[in-house]
């Protein structure tokens, strides 16, 4: 769902804002690049969800960490705009019409919510192959044994540990009233 607000908000800002407002992001195609990343891990993320395999929560752990580093990207080059942009809306605002104007702040208004999305999708994406990692990394394919101490006695088996003791049963302490 990030990844297509990526395409969709990248598509209307390269569209819409070319003249009024230097995007950063989309001169290097991120919104593009970056949304089919995120749509690749999160599908990539269900189906390992669906049909918990190995071999899928590891390429989904691989791509989580991909789109991690991409969000990162997203993030560095939408402050990267916003910063520039300022100065850019700044120096304009005096030869600008107001119509121009607004296209700015709506292009700055863009650039902050696909911000905020990248922010979103880095926090997604580092907490899923987190937990990807800790599934397949730190557990190991061999079933675990269980060894039950006991001891041999005359050739029987005889537990080490005795039988817990039998509890009272339980009472009420509450008091009724009959009438």
């Amino acid at each position: 769902m990030i990844g297509m607000i990526h395409i969709g908000f990248g598509a209307i800002s390269l569209c819409l804002f070319p003249f009024y407002y230097l995007s950063l992001s989309g001169i290097g195609g991120y919104p593009f690049w970056g949304g089919i990343f995120f749509i690749s891990s999160g599908s990539v993320c269900v189906a390992a969800a669906n049909h918990p395999k190995r071999a899928l929560v590891k390429s989904s752990v691989g791509l989580n960490i991909t789109s991690a580093v991409m969000a990162l990207t997203g993030i560095i080059l939408y402050l990267c705009e916003l910063i520039f942009n300022d100065g850019f809306i700044r120096y304009q605002y005096e030869n600008s019409l107001n119509a121009s104007l607004s296209l700015q702040s709506v292009g700055y208004g863009l650039s902050s919510v696909l911000l905020l999305f990248s922010l979103l999708e880095f926090c997604i994406a580092v907490s899923l192959a987190h937990f990807g990692c800790q599934a397949t990394c730190c557990s190991d394919a061999q079933p675990a044994m269980v060894f039950v101490p006991y001891q041999v006695i005359g050739g029987g088996e005889v537990a080490v540990e005795p039988n817990p003791p039998i509890s009272p049963p339980t009472y009420d302490s509450v008091v009724t009233k009959s009438q």
